[in-house]
């Protein structure tokens, strides 16, 4: 069954912040680099504060369930080391949260220097609410207080949204957590276009159009998906709303092949590959004008376009060189140059949220890996191994993490790994095929 719509989600989802320290004080832990040398992932204890008999929660999967998701994000992320409940010299019923008083030294005798505690509470107008305290147990402060209260199965928004905003004061970049991550799956005989959350939760199906459908992209509102379908025969490029899940083709009848899809930061255009008289170009179209400009001409062919996220740049894949490369073009006078010059086939180049990097798929050995590189051509980085192909590389929206899809266990899963390559974990754990990730916007 599909989930409530996105809009609706957001109406029905308060965030209330109860109390908060000034940005002064709440800097002894905060904006730590997480990709500096030697860094290591901070040791976090996550304990839940009982809930009074007539609020607690009926179900004891749902307390359980928050300090799991929560604990997860904070480990995907890289940032956290999460202690393990059988070390702490406190048990759950001695403890309270804060004005209560804090016991620093039990939880530094552990080896916490972050201290997360958590009540969960269920009403009964079916709400549920949850008060997030993080302390840094070093200085022993109070950071944050907040509460946060939504609909009782949306539990799992509220644990990712404290993931984010936690990641937001040790980091100063906010988490990406609260998003969905849109993929290819032939579950149901045909492949077809479904969504899931993050962590890969709450997978469902989005089209039923009984044909190929591939590649699809994110609207920067996360209201839409670009994606690329045979329906009618031909490859096209055809938008799904979100919220109806109703398909409508773009520019139908302009060439039997395009494919592709990328939307422009503002939303306002999406840069797609078509062929025109047997070769395959680059063009733009605005959603609103529905008049395609066309950005290459030459006898090679160009495909697989990623917008930069000022808007200026495209990167895509072009075998101009006498094999596929990545090409960066200007979009203002039309300039290109290119990126890769290591690799025999460098293919479904993304760029990354943040600007700084862009994931590329690079065939090493026989075998397609997870590369990055910077878009002036230095930091190329291998991020996968292994004796499976590795393909589709998509950023989490605050660029920490990658999806992608591999054969590495029998069929094809979606993954993600982090940013500097570690911490590799499945996502889709179904026999189906999972293909063509590609990750939202921040989505509350």
């Amino acid at each position: 069954m599909q989930p409530p719509p996105v809009k609706l989600m957001r109406i029905l989802l308060t965030v209330i912040a109860l109390w908060q320290l000034a940005p002064a004080q709440a800097r002894a832990i905060v904006y730590i680099d997480i990709y500096s040398p030697g860094f290591r992932p901070l040791p976090i204890a996550i304990a839940r504060a009982p809930a009074d008999p007539a609020v607690a929660c009926s179900d004891p999967a749902i307390p359980r369930g928050v300090v799991e998701v929560l604990s997860q994000d904070l480990d995907v992320s890289g940032v956290a080391q999460i202690l393990k409940p059988e070390t702490f010299m406190i048990q759950e019923t001695d403890i309270k949260l804060h004005p209560e008083p804090v016991d620093y030294k039990a939880w530094s005798l552990i080896g916490a220097q972050v201290l997360i505690l958590l009540q969960i509470c269920c009403s009964r107008a079916d709400e549920v609410s949850i008060d997030g305290q993080l302390f840094d147990v070093l200085q022993g402060k109070l950071i944050v207080w907040k509460k946060y209260r939504a609909p009782r199965g949306l539990w799992r928004n509220l644990a990712h949204k404290f993931a984010d905003e936690i990641l937001e004061y040790l980091t100063g970049r906010r988490g990406g957590f609260q998003s969905k991550i849109a993929y290819i799956s032939d579950a149901s005989g045909s492949k077809e276009l479904y969504v899931m959350d993050s962590d890969g939760y709450g997978s469902y199906r989005l089209t039923s159009l009984r044909s190929i459908s591939l590649l699809p992209a994110w609207s920067p509102k996360g209201t839409q998906i670009a994606f690329t379908s045979y329906v009618r025969r031909f490859p096209g490029i055809f938008l799904v709303d979100i919220k109806d899940s109703k398909v409508y083709q773009v520019l139908a009848g302009f060439s039997n092949l395009m494919t592709g899809p990328a939307w422009s930061p503002n939303g306002n255009e999406l840069a797609f590959a078509a062929s025109i008289k047997g070769n395959t170009e680059l063009f733009t179209v605005s959603l609103t004008k529905n008049k395609p400009n066309r950005h290459t001409d030459n006898w090679s062919i160009d495909v697989a376009p990623s917008w930069s996220p000022d808007g200026r740049h495209i990167v895509f894949v072009s075998d101009r060189g006498g094999h596929p490369d990545l090409y960066i073009l200007k979009i203002d006078n039309g300039s290109v140059h290119r990126l890769t010059f290591e690799g025999s086939y460098n293919a479904e180049p993304a760029w990354s949220p943040t600007g700084d990097w862009i994931a590329y798929a690079s065939q090493v050995g026989g075998v397609f890996q997870i590369f990055r590189i910077r878009p002036d051509g230095t930091g190329r980085t291998q991020i996968t191994s292994g004796p499976a192909d590795c393909n589709n590389p998509t950023w989490s929206p605050d660029g920490r993490l990658i999806a992608f899809s591999t054969k590495k266990l029998g069929n094809y899963n979606i993954h993600l790994i982090r940013f500097d390559g570690t911490g590799e974990r499945r996502l889709t754990k179904d026999s189906h095929n999972a293909t063509d990730p590609s990750w939202s916007p921040i989505m509350e």
